[in-house]
């Protein structure tokens, strides 16, 4: 038998690993012989990029030798010279399709014009919340890489008060266009014209940019198809709907707290209400955060896009009788966010349930006035959904209705700081919902261990638990479920060592662990916890206080999966120690 899968062939290996899922489990198999360490390595298309990663292995140069398949790098947590790995990506002769250089203090221009030299295959690059972001960037990336398909520029970091020119006030320099020091219309402007082949942008969070850019942007790339502008204070209603007017072949837009003043007031003939009949293709409409009327919303109806994603949340002025003569007209709708509107109630979302068959995805956070039938009548009436968000709402404060029906495709649940969530409800919950595969219950301070405990029975599949703030849960229950549990965030909750024992016995699988600020545990507890878990990556003890530091250099050497520690916070490592942890495969953090 054996002889026999010896000599199998390499795609039947390949195919089997590949149905692993996860890169993180193809580390056990590349461990067994040299042939599955190969094929493992043949396989792995992304890589992320931090600084223990580099120190490790000595450079990047060896990572790209064992992994020659990467299409994504990610550079994560990395404060080196990115310039540096750049350049030898460059040389490598990779085929790399994605890179995502956010959180760098600065665009690493030349390396990255070198890359853009040697490598012609990019189509994706990530450049959110830099430090720093000026136009001469953006002019550099369209130089390095005018292949590009989709960029995303948002959320850059720079004080904006304190990059304009001497003597210039924000108001010339929005006449102007122009903001010395930061991404501006001009800089989009250049953007635009050189990057012809440019599919989807990101341009959220520059303060800076105007309705000229949208125009740009909108009428020099003939392959835009999506455009997300969120949290840009100088667009207005005039730069959304001139968007609209010169791309009709727009399918996303998402622009949020822009100033759109009501149609009635507006003196302009460019309105998104008049603009709408111009769009053909627009299936994601995201207006967060805006004063939305219920004539725009008549718009959105008489425009009769294909529309499949709208996302309304926290939008104000728009009534039930808007939303729910826009739900009749779009019912094929799959993704539905309507966060704060508190008019709804249980009775208003049974008379909107006939027209959300189709859905996948509903956000209700902050609808306070919703309870367990909303809750319960969604997962009844809606056989597609696999995510539903009801945080901060009443869910709890009533019974549960008796005539309930299970759901398999329900996934995903946050419910934190639901304050009437009960174990009863929780216990309904699993049982309505058995192929739950991650739940948030933070800051739910009626949940106990048996309400946990009916999760992990009932719902074998799930591999994330949140329940950060739950201080009267000392226990995941005591019926050792949670099986398949992967990531157990239990912040500041009432976990103790008797909790960390039981964890240890049925959570086999543990690879993140987070007990930041857990006071009932000690050394003792996470000792357990840690030679149970045998392929624990990641946990925290930050503010752990009861936890002896000297825990810390066993849970390293004794638990070779880790790989990265946050101490109490009483422990203070010196520069060698942190060197020899991390010789051993471990990151430990400063607590």
């Amino acid at each position: 038998m054996a002889d026999q899968w010896e000599y199998l062939p390499e795609e039947c290996w390949e195919s089997v690993f590949v149905r692993l899922g996860h890169n993180r489990y193809l580390e056990a198999p590349s461990l067994v012989c040299k042939r599955f360490h190969s094929i493992s390595n043949r396989l792995r298309s992304s890589l992320t990029v931090s600084d223990p990663t580099v120190l490790l292995h000595g450079g990047i140069s060896g990572l790209i030798r064992r992994f020659q398949q990467l299409k994504r790098i990610d550079f994560v947590e990395f404060h080196g010279d990115a310039d540096m790995l750049l350049r030898e990506i460059g040389r490598s002769g990779l085929n790399l399709e994605v890179l995502n250089l956010s959180k760098q203090r600065r665009l690493p221009v030349q390396g990255m014009m070198e890359l853009g030299a040697k490598v012609k295959t990019l189509r994706i690059l990530i450049c959110s919340r830099l430090c720093f972001l000026q136009d001469s960037d953006l002019i550099a990336i369209a130089d390095s890489f005018p292949s590009l398909t989709e960029l995303d520029i948002s959320y850059p970091e720079q004080d904006s008060g304190s990059l304009t020119k001497i003597g210039s006030t924000e108001d010339d320099c929005a006449v102007s266009g122009s903001f010395p020091g930061t991404v501006s219309d001009v800089g989009i402007a250049m953007l635009s014209s050189k990057l012809q082949r440019l599919c989807r942008i990101d341009v959220s969070g520059n303060h800076f940019i105007s309705d000229r850019s949208l125009l740009s942007l909108s009428s020099k790339c003939d392959f835009l198809r999506e455009i997300a502008a969120r949290d840009c204070s100088l667009i207005s209603e005039i730069g959304i709907a001139l968007a609209i007017r010169h791309n009709p072949h727009l399918i996303s837009l998402s622009v949020n707290g822009s100033k759109i003043p009501s149609s009635a007031s507006s003196s302009s003939s460019f309105t998104i209400e008049s603009s709408l009949i111009c769009a053909r293709a627009l299936c994601t409409l995201d207006f967060s955060q805006m004063i939305i009327s219920d004539d725009l919303l008549t718009s959105i109806i008489q425009a009769d896009l294909p529309l499949l994603k709208l996302a309304l949340s926290h939008c104000r002025g728009f009534t039930f009788a808007g939303i729910s003569s826009l739900l009749c007209k779009y019912c094929s709708l799959n993704y539905l966010d309507i966060e704060g509107a508190a008019f709804l109630t249980d009775q208003s979302m049974l008379e909107l349930s006939q027209y959300l068959h189709d859905l996948n995805f509903i956000n209700l956070n902050s609808c306070s006035n919703l309870s367990n039938s909303a809750f319960f009548l969604l997962a009844k009436t809606c056989p597609y959904l696999e995510e539903i968000r009801m945080e901060r709402t009443g869910i709890g404060k009533e019974d549960c209705p008796s005539d309930f029906k299970k759901n398999f495709q329900l996934q995903n649940l946050k419910l934190s700081w639901n304050k009437y969530l009960s174990d009863e409800t929780l216990q309904r919950i699993a049982m309505v919902c058995p192929n739950l595969r991650s739940l948030d219950i933070s800051h739910c301070w009626g949940i106990t261990g048996e309400g946990i405990g009916h999760i992990g029975m009932n719902c074998c599949e799930i591999n994330m638990l949140r329940v950060n703030g739950c201080g009267g849960l000392s226990n995941l229950g005591m019926n050792f479920g949670f099986s398949k549990l992967e990531v157990l965030y239990a912040s500041e909750s009432g976990i103790d060592n008797e909790g960390l024992r039981m964890i240890s016995q049925s959570c086999r699988r543990l690879l993140c662990l987070n007990l930041e600020g857990c006071l009932g545990v000690t050394a003792k507890g996470v000792r357990e916890v840690v030679a149970n878990s045998k392929g624990l990556k990641e946990i925290s003890l930050k503010k752990c206080c009861n936890v002896a530091s000297d825990v810390i250099a066993w849970m390293v050497f004794s638990r070779p999966s880790l790989r990265k520690l946050i101490p109490p916070s009483e422990f203070v490592s010196t520069e060698k120690q942190r060197e020899f942890f991390l010789r051993h495969g471990c990151w430990v953090l400063d607590g």
